[in-house]
């Protein structure tokens, strides 16, 4: 199935929750600073995994960074 993720279209395993999407991309699900968000809707860490994205989800993630 397709979703988008953070504006480009991906190809992903139908059933795909967001926990297995960020091990997909290669981001540790279980770091701090990580937040994502399905259609505009912000998903708290805690159903991650029982999160099921489905065809033409829009997914963004967003990785907050040390600086200074």
């Amino acid at each position: 199935m397709k979703i988008r993720v953070n504006g480009e279209y991906r190809e992903v395993r139908l059933n795909l929750n967001i926990y297995d999407l960020l091990i997909d991309l290669e981001l540790s699900p279980d770091q701090s600073g990580i937040a994502v968000a399905v259609n505009r809707e912000v998903i708290p860490k805690s159903v991650w995994k029982r999160t099921v994205l489905h065809e033409n989800s829009e997914v963004e993630i967003i990785r907050a960074v040390q600086g200074g």
